[in-house]
């Protein structure tokens, strides 16, 4: 059954029937055609573009009196004529002050080197390398995220592991700020590789900012985790009933220090920063699950710095792959379409 595919307006209809012509024309412009995510309508539309590689850059001129290109604010299938040739893929918004912007208005503009500088009009990327039918682009964008949290966190987590393994024998003063420090150069690491994927998912998304909650989450997180270390004693002598609800409040705030931290840059983005809290808490209970199980056993007395530090690094391996599974299968709800906010223009958003 051939599948039919509504054209909005005659003058679109027009210039569809010329691209099939023989003409220089169709070098230029190609026949656009996915499905409606909403209504589910076949649409068919003439498009200007600009073939690089296996990438195809379509610039949305006058995008606020247009609609069709939101249908590809997450990556959506697609299909486009490229020089009379049917290409499939899949296609996403590049806004302004994202990585995919800027790579897509460079493609853009040495192909039209006379565009306006101050255009600001986002472009819609087509990824032709793989078939439309051949991934699903939650897999896709779980894969990127796994691969590259998992680095991120197994680099950061080196610093308190190689700062505790260094400190093993010195005073508690010194283990603190050695400590709090690694923590933060965790936090920020992490968050370094975590925003790496983000910034090409949200318009106006600034990694630094989400670096710098981040690493202030760990921060709040290390510190409440070295409080048994340091009061370990003392908090002993307490009664049970003192001890159970400070010690489930210390633990709460462990677990959801870095997803709240997360939160004050998400909620811009998304109506779903409730459900990240909730991831972030879920994959550091996780991820500490499995460096327990992995380190401590191994850890034994009178060990070097450097067979500790390793030790630490495997349990930080662990912690980190199953973090990043975590965290990943919940993002792809959380930046779901549908649950995207607009961005806010005269701020940060």
């Amino acid at each position: 059954m051939v599948t039919k595919y509504e054209t909005p307006g005659i003058g679109a209809a027009a210039m569809l029937l010329a691209l099939r012509l023989p003409t220089g024309l169709r070098h230029s412009v190609g026949e656009l055609r996915y499905e409606a995510r909403l209504s589910g309508r076949h649409i068919a539309l003439p498009v200007g573009y600009v073939l690089d590689g296996d990438t195809v850059v379509i610039r949305v001129g006058y995008a606020g009196t247009k609609t069709w290109w939101r249908n590809f604010r997450t990556p959506h299938a697609a299909a486009i004529r490229v020089d009379g040739e049917w290409r499939t893929g899949f296609a996403q918004v590049a806004m302004p002050d994202t990585l995919a912007y800027e790579e897509a208005d460079a493609v853009y503009r040495q192909a039209h080197p006379r565009t306006a500088a101050s255009a600001r009009d986002p472009y819609v990327v087509i990824d032709l390398s793989a078939p439309a039918h051949a991934i699903a682009p939650a897999h896709d964008l779980r894969r990127r995220w796994f691969a590259r949290v998992s680095a991120g966190e197994f680099l950061g987590f080196l610093a308190p592991a190689l700062g505790g393994a260094l400190t093993a024998h010195a005073s508690a003063a010194v283990v603190v700020a050695v400590l709090l420090t690694a923590g933060a150069v965790e936090g920020a690491v992490l968050g370094y590789f975590q925003g790496g994927v983000l910034r090409t998912l949200l318009s106006r998304f600034r990694i630094r900012d989400w670096m710098a909650a981040t690493s202030a989450g760990a921060v709040v997180a290390w510190s409440v985790g070295m409080l048994p270390m340091l009061y370990g004693e003392q908090f002993g002598e307490w009664p049970t009933w003192a001890q159970v609800p400070v010690a489930v409040a210390g633990a709460l705030i462990v677990v959801f220090a870095i997803g709240v931290a997360q939160w004050t840059v998400l909620r811009r983005f998304t109506d779903r920063t409730a459900l990240w809290i909730l991831a972030n808490a879920v994959a550091w209970i996780s991820g500490l699950i499995a460096f327990t199980v992995v380190a401590p056993p191994l850890w034994q007395p009178g060990q070097s710095p450097i067979l500790i530090a390793a030790i630490g690094a495997l349990g930080g391996v662990a912690m980190a792959a199953v973090m990043a599974w975590v965290t990943g299968a919940f993002l792809t709800r959380v930046l779901a379409d549908g649950h995207l906010l607009p961005p806010r223009e005269g701020r940060q958003s």
